[in-house]
C-alpha cells in the first residue's frame, strides 16, 4: 500500500467507527462524524485496558469485539430513548427513532460550512505534512531525532508482537527484566498498532502516517466545535466562525508544528481532541442522546493522554457555572445531572487505570522542564504565545492583529451571546502558562500549579488551550464583522424573512470567499516554518545515524539476534533497532529500565567492562557480569555514542571498557557505531563467522583477531 493510500485508509479506518457509534446512539450524521475521532479512541484506549485484564491479545479480532460491544451499547442507548419518546405519544418507531424524520434532518444544512471548513483544515495539514513525510531521509521509514518518538515507535511495536495494549502493563515494555509496574496511556499507540495490522504496515511507516494524519484531521474538527461551544449556537454566524477556526489553526505554530517537532504525539493528538469533547459535552443538555459520545470522547482523551482532561473539565466546569446555571435547556438540576452523567460514567470507568498511576503521577507533578532561559517573563511570553521554538523557526510570528481580533471576538461573546466563560477559561489557562515561568506563589499560585503539574510544568504544553481560544475568539471576530457589514442585525431586528435569506445567502457567498482567500494566506503565513520544524526534527542524525542504520540491518539479519536480548546505553538510541527491525533490546525507553539496586540491567550497563574478566584468583571465572549476561541471555551490545542530551554523561564503560574486556568480541563497526558479541553465548567459530559477514556488509575487518578464549 502506497502511503498516499494509507493515509486515506488512515482517515477511514479511525473515523468510520467512532462515526456509526454517535450516529446509532442519536446524533445526527454531520454531528456524529464531528465527534468520531475521540469516540473511536475511546474504545480502542479502553478495549486495550480491558483485553490486557484477560489472556487474550488486543488485535484487529478483538477490537472487532469491543466495536461490536459499543454499537450494542449505542443500539441499547437510543431504543431506550425512543421507547421513552413512544411513551410520551410519538406518532410511530420512526419518528422515535428519528425525530422530525429523515426529511427535517436532510434539510438541516448547519453542520455543512463547519465541516467544509474542517475539511480544508485536515486537508491542508495533513497533505502537507505526508508531503514532507516522503521528502525527508527514507521517507515513511524516516527515524524522527528525538528521544520521546523512540518511545512511541517502540510502544506501537510491542503492541504489535505482544497484544499487550493495556496502560497498566506498559512495565512489561519498559522493564524487560522486573516488569516492575509502570502506567502510561497507550491509546494513541493501540490505535496506530491497529491501523499498522489493518494496512499491512511496519510500526515506523505506520507511525508516521499516523501522525501525518491523526492531528492534522482532529484540530480543525476541534477548533469548528470550540468555537459552536463557545457561541452557544449553531446559527449562521457560529458556523462561518467554526468554518475559519479550522482554516486558520494550521497557522499556529505551537500547535500542529511544534508540539510535532518536540515530539509530545500523544499530548498533541489528545490536546487537539478537547475541542471535539467540550463541545459533546456541552451539547447533552440539549440533545440527551449526546451523552453516550460524550463519555465515549472523554475516554478517549483520558487513554491517549490524561493530563488534556484539564482543559476537558475546566471548560466544561466554567460554562456549567456561567452558562448552564445561567440559562438552563431543559432546567438547571436536570441539565446539570446530564453533564455529570458522562462525566461520571467515563472517569469511573478510567478509575482502576488512574488509581494504578498515582504514584506515576507524583513523579510527573515533580518533573522540572528545562524551558528557554532567556524566558524570564512568563505573562509576556503566554500572553503574545511567545512559547519554546516559536522564535527559532517562525520568527516574522507576530500575533497582534490576532490578539486584537481574539479581544473583539471575546466582546461580542459576552455582550451578544452572553457568555462569558470563553473569556474566563482562556484567562485560566494563560495564568496556568504563565506561572509555569513565573511562578505566582500563594495559594493561588499552588492552584495553578496543581494543573500546571499534570502538563510537566512546560509553558510549550500549556500554551495550547490558550492558542485554541485565541483563534477561535478571532474566527468568531470575523464572521461577527462579516455579519454585521452585510446587515444581519438588521434583518433579523426588522423580522424580515427575506431580508434574513438575502443576508444569510450573501453572508455565505461572502464567506466562501473569505474561506478561499484565508487558505493560500494561513499556509503563506505557516508554511516556511512548519516546513523547517517538520525537517528539523527528521533531519540531522542526533540519535540516529546511517551509520547506525547500517548496524540495525546488519544485527536484524542474524537469527542469533532474536533469540536473545541486545543491550546497549538508553540514551544513545540504540533501541530503535526494537522497533526498526523487531531485534528484541532490554531497553526501548530512553530513560532506562526501573529495577532494584544490583538489577541485572544495572550490572549490564555499568559492569560491562566486568564480563569475561573472571574474579580475584580465578581467571576463568564468571563473575556478576557473566552470570547477568547469562540469566538476561544477552547476545549483542550496541554501542551508538553519544548520549542524547549534553548533560547526560557519556557511558564509558560501554564505550570503552567494552574494547577493553575479554567477555565480548566486537563482530561489526561502522562509523561510531559498534556491535559486540558476547562471547559465551557463541562458539569462536560462530564469532568468526559474524566477523565475516559483518564484512561482507561494510563492516570494518576484525577477522585477523584471535579467537577469544572465553568463547563458550
Amino acid at each position: 500500500m502506497s502511503a498516499i493510500a494509507a493515509a486515506w485508509f488512515a482517515v477511514a479506518f479511525f473515523l468510520v467507527p467512532g462515526f456509526l457509534i454517535a450516529w446509532v446512539a442519536g446524533m445526527r450524521g454531520g454531528e456524529a462524524l464531528w465527534a468520531a475521532l475521540p469516540v473511536t479512541f475511546g474504545v480502542i484506549g479502553m478495549g486495550g485496558w480491558l483485553w490486557g485484564l484477560t489472556s487474550a491479545r488486543f488485535t484487529l479480532w478483538t477490537y472487532g469485539v469491543s466495536l461490536a460491544m459499543a454499537l450494542g451499547l449505542a443500539a441499547a442507548w437510543r431504543y431506550a430513548f425512543a421507547r421513552r419518546a413512544r411513551s410520551r405519544g410519538a406518532a410511530g418507531w420512526r419518528e422515535a427513532l428519528f425525530p422530525g424524520g429523515f426529511r427535517a434532518r436532510l434539510a438541516d444544512a448547519s453542520w455543512v460550512l463547519p465541516t467544509a471548513g474542517m475539511a480544508v483544515g485536515a486537508w491542508m495539514g495533513a497533505n502537507n505534512r505526508l508531503q514532507w513525510q516522503l521528502r525527508v531521509p527514507h521517507g515513511t521509514w524516516n527515524i524522527v531525532q528525538g528521544w520521546d518518538v523512540q518511545w512511541h515507535a517502540n510502544a506501537v511495536r510491542f503492541i504489535m508482537e505482544t497484544g499487550v495494549a493495556s496502560a497498566t502493563r506498559m512495565g512489561e515494555l519498559q522493564n524487560p527484566e522486573t516488569h516492575a509496574a509502570s502506567l502510561y496511556p497507550v491509546g494513541y499507540h493501540a490505535g496506530i498498532a491497529l491501523f499498522a495490522e489493518a494496512a499491512g504496515l511496519e510500526p515506523i511507516p505506520a507511525l508516521n502516517i499516523a501522525q501525518a494524519v491523526l492531528p492534522a484531521l482532529a484540530l480543525p474538527i476541534s477548533m469548528g466545535c470550540l468555537v459552536l461551544a463557545f457561541m452557544r449556537s449553531r446559527g449562521l454566524t457560529a458556523q462561518i466562525g467554526a468554518g475559519l477556526a479550522a482554516v486558520g489553526i494550521y497557522a499556529a505554530p505551537q500547535f500542529l508544528w511544534i508540539s510535532d517537532y518536540v515530539g509530545m504525539w500523544p499530548f498533541l493528538f489528545a490536546m487537539a481532541m478537547t475541542g471535539i469533547v467540550v463541545w459533546l459535552f456541552l451539547s447533552v443538555p440539549g440533545r440527551h442522546a449526546a451523552a453516550l459520545p460524550a463519555a465515549l470522547g472523554f475516554l478517549g482523551v483520558l487513554t491517549v493522554h490524561p493530563s488534556s482532561a484539564t482543559v476537558v473539565v475546566l471548560a466544561v466546569a466554567l460554562s456549567w457555572l456561567t452558562s448552564t446555571l445561567v440559562r438552563p435547556e431543559r432546567g438547571r438540576l436536570a441539565d446539570t445531572l446530564w453533564l455529570a452523567v458522562p462525566a461520571l460514567g467515563a472517569s469511573l470507568a478510567f478509575l482502576p487505570q488512574l488509581l494504578a498511576g498515582s504514584e506515576q503521577a507524583e513523579e510527573v507533578s515533580g518533573w522540572q522542564a528545562a524551558e528557554n532561559a532567556e524566558n524570564t517573563d512568563g505573562w509576556h511570553s503566554t500572553f503574545f504565545m511567545d512559547t519554546r521554538h516559536v522564535a527559532e523557526f517562525f520568527p516574522d510570528f507576530d500575533p497582534t492583529i490576532l490578539l486584537w481580533l481574539a479581544g473583539f471576538g471575546a466582546l461580542a461573546l459576552i455582550l451578544w451571546r452572553g457568555q462569558v466563560w470563553p473569556a474566563l477559561f482562556y484567562a485560566v489557562s494563560v495564568c496556568v502558562a504563565a506561572n509555569a515561568v513565573t511562578p505566582v506563589g500563594g495559594t493561588w499560585g499552588d492552584l495553578l500549579s496543581a494543573v500546571g503539574n499534570l502538563h510537566y510544568n512546560t509553558q510549550h504544553r500549556l500554551i495550547l488551550p490558550v492558542v485554541m481560544c485565541v483563534y477561535a475568539a478571532a474566527a468568531i471576530a470575523v464572521a461577527v464583522m462579516l455579519r454585521a457589514i452585510l446587515l444581519a442585525p438588521v434583518a433579523a431586528r426588522k423580522d424580515s424573512a427575506v431580508g434574513r435569506r438575502i443576508t444569510a445567502g450573501a453572508s455565505v457567498v461572502v464567506a466562501l470567499g473569505v474561506g478561499a482567500w484565508a487558505v493560500p494566506a494561513v499556509r503563506d503565513a505557516a508554511t516556511a516554518g512548519a516546513q523547517h520544524a517538520y525537517f528539523g526534527s527528521r533531519d540531522g542524525g542526533r540519535m540516529v545515524t546511517e551509520e547506525d542504520l547500517a548496524a540495525f540491518n546488519w544485527l536484524g539479519s542474524q537469527p542469533a539476534a532474536y533469540e536473545g536480548y541486545t543491550m546497549g546505553d538508553p540514551a544513545d538510541g540504540h533501541s530503535w533497532i526494537y522497533a526498526y527491525n523487531g531485534v528484541p533490546t532490554l531497553t526501548r525507553h530512553y530513560l532506562g529500565p526501573v529495577g532494584y539496586p544490583g538489577a541485572k540491567f544495572s550490572i549490564l550497563a555499568d559492569a560491562s567492562d566486568f564480563l569475561g574478566e573472571g574474579v580475584r584468583g580465578e581467571a576463568s571465572a564468571s563473575n556478576i557480569a557473566d552470570e547477568a549476561a547469562r540469566d538476561l541471555d544477552v547476545r549483542f551490545y550496541l554501542v551508538s555514542p553519544g548520549p542524547f542530551w549534553a548533560f547526560q554523561r557519556p557511558h564509558l564503560e560501554l564505550e570503552r571498557g567494552l574494547w577493553l574486556t575479554r567477555g565480548v568480541t566486537p563482530v561489526y563497526r561502522k562509523g561510531d557505531t559498534v556491535i559486540f558479541a558476547v562471547n559465551s553465548a557463541f562458539s569462536a567459530d560462530e564469532l568468526k563467522e559474524l566477523q565475516r559477514d559483518a564484512v561482507r556488509h561494510g563492516s570494518d575487518d576484525f577477522t585477523e583477531l584471535s579467537a577469544p578464549a572465553s568463547a563458550g
